[in-house]
């Protein structure tokens, strides 16, 4: 049995359900996805749905090299599927866990006071990302940060980084971020 099969992903979460949260969090439904790619796992709190992404979390670290990939998860030292699905499966409870608490769900305060809690001391992952074939890049001219998105950007858009070093986290025009459209 692999943490791959639907039981075997039930069992973890009830683990995880009781080891940081005391049990409290209702069952929810866990689901592989292939077209889950920017991010290794996200959560719909009100239906109860966990994806995980089969390419960030199996294929990311099924490495022909003698010592295969490790990447930082939530700030935990990742060395396989296994270690990474921990952490990603913690995190997408996080929020799951501050919903059923009538709290907000988001990358709050409490939630990274309760992620260092459970021994994760940052929010991101870390995991080589696939090149995009199609969507848009954008760039910050000012430190050069480069990230890509499906869609276009419906309005100005600054760099997050930016903004919070230099304007107090508020949108700045001198950060405003650069999109190119890539055509695959």
């Amino acid at each position: 049995m692999t943490l791959t099969d639907g039981a075997s992903l039930a069992a973890l979460y009830e683990e995880l359900n009781r080891e940081y949260f005391e049990a409290i969090l209702p069952p929810c439904r866990l689901i592989w996805s292939r077209r889950l790619t920017r991010a290794a796992g996200n959560i719909d709190v009100r239906r109860k749905i966990i994806k995980l992404s089969v390419p960030l979390l199996i294929e990311s670290f099924q490495g022909a090299s003698l010592f295969g990939p490790t990447f930082p998860i939530c700030g935990v030292e990742c060395d396989s599927y296994e270690t990474a699905l921990r952490e990603i499966l913690k995190h997408e409870m996080i929020h799951l866990w501050l919903h059923e608490r009538g709290k907000p769900s988001g990358h709050t305060a409490e939630f990274r006071a309760k992620a260092r809690a459970i021994g994760q001391p940052k929010t991101r992952h870390a995991i080589a990302l696939p090149a995009p074939k199609r969507g848009w890049i954008y760039v910050c001219a000012h430190c050069g940060h480069e990230f890509a998105r499906r869609r276009r950007y419906g309005r100005a858009v600054a760099c997050g980084r930016c903004c919070k070093t230099h304007s107090g986290g508020k949108f700045d025009e001198r950060f405003k971020l650069k999109g190119k459209q890539l055509k695959g």
